[in-house]
């Protein structure tokens, strides 16, 4: 995206900011120059030539965060065109999403219209081990342009999407948890056996190993998909073995042994909510997750899984929190600050605040009422949605 030339002032608007102190401003403006926010002013104060959008009467937050999604890659019209998951073999840890992801798909525009302006999305749970995944804006006018951080994370998975997909399906290993569980521990325990002059051989070719020794290293985490309270103990326990640093995504039944998860100090990613249980596993699937997580102490973000809550619907799915008696503040968080916060890229995005990217979104009303429509998405301080039409691009 080309640069902001000239001071860019939001003004009438109501100012979430998602700061540590959670500060809502009123009557107050928004500046914001070459992508990024520069600080908060009064009318009296802006220049004579600075562009002046007038959101009198609206609200204004971050841009959300969906920190779980396959927006890009999974193709949604076809399966059997589906790019998010690899079923050659089971364990593919050398993919990167950066290689299968569309720039031009429609689910960047869903993401832009929901206000949706940055995504972690890779490959899908059908691997015990699947690929690398990466975190980027959902607009822009290249890949390059809008990765935010190419590796955000290997990704794994536990429990019935694997052992369904190779052992069902595919009739190979793995038929059951045990053989997943012991394929994600088999590449790090032959990472480990590396002597040191083979791990950094293995780290400059960018073998199968390499993602491994990322792990291990602590340059990226292991993401596993785990909605069952065994599966959530097995990812905690193999992430205490190796001593790596994990993300659990879905925790679904998180809330029956959230002591374990407190003390084990992973990160956490919940949802989604809004379908019913389409597999065993996902039976006890609850709403009211996020209201015990935020009880117990437990920091999460909520997500929309994209495809499988479309990703413009990211905002309903924390007001359904909410809904179940989660506080509003703490819903805005988790797909704001907190989102940005547990992917590890809170110094460049999810608050209002001078230094970050310019990314925000103006909403008729507060973003949890149902009747809230986003008026203009922003991402790098230039116009990438409007309900009316038109972009800065």
């Amino acid at each position: 995206m080309r640069g902001e030339k000239m001071l860019k002032v939001f003004r009438g608007a109501k100012i979430y900011t998602m700061d540590k102190k959670n500060t809502v401003l009123f009557n107050v403006d928004l500046w914001v120059k070459d992508g990024k926010i520069i600080g908060f002013g009064t009318e009296a104060d802006v220049p004579s030539d600075a562009e002046v959008v007038n959101a009198e009467g609206t609200v204004i937050t971050p841009g959300l965060i969906d920190i779980h999604t396959h927006v890009g890659i999974w193709r949604e019209i076809d399966e059997q065109v589906n790019d998010a998951n690899e079923y050659a073999s089971p364990v593919t840890p050398g993919l990167y999403v950066i290689d299968g992801i569309d720039i031009h798909h429609f689910s960047f525009e869903l993401a832009r219209r929901g206000g949706v302006t940055t995504v972690q999305t890779g490959p899908g749970s059908a691997n015990p081990i699947g690929g690398i995944w990466c975190i980027l804006k959902t607009g822009g006018n290249s890949l390059d342009e809008r990765i935010v951080k190419e590796k955000s994370g290997l990704k794994g998975a536990l429990g019935e999407n694997p052992k369904n997909m190779f052992g069902q399906f595919y009739h190979k290993t793995p038929y059951t948890r045990m053989a997943i569980a012991y394929l994600i521990r088999k590449g790090f325990q032959e990472a480990l056996a590396l002597s040191e002059s083979e791990r950094r051989e293995a780290l400059e070719n960018g073998t199968d190993l390499a993602p491994y020794l990322e792990v291990l290293e602590g340059k990226m985490p292991l993401h596993l998909h785990c909605h069952r309270a065994d599966d959530i103990a097995t990812a905690i326990r193999i992430a205490k073995e190796f001593q790596v640093e994990l993300c659990l995504e879905h925790c679904t039944e998180g809330h029956l042994m959230l002591e374990e998860i407190k003390e084990s100090g992973a990160r956490v990613t919940l949802g989604p909510f809004m379908f019913p249980a389409t597999k065993y596993e996902t039976r006890n699937a609850t709403p009211e997750s996020p209201k015990l997580f935020r009880e117990a102490g437990i920091p999460f973000a909520i997500m929309t899984d994209h495809p499988f809550i479309p990703i413009h619907f990211l905002s309903l799915c924390a007001a359904e929190a909410v809904k179940y008696g989660l506080d509003e503040t703490a819903a805005l968080r988790s797909i704001t600050c907190e989102a940005a916060r547990i992917a590890g890229i809170d110094g460049r995005v999810g608050s209002l605040e001078p230094g970050k990217d310019a990314d925000l979104v103006i909403w008729s009303r507060h973003p949890f009422d149902s009747r809230a429509e986003v008026l203009a998405t922003y991402i790098n301080g230039e116009r990438v949605y409007s309900a009316h039409g038109g972009t800065d691009r």
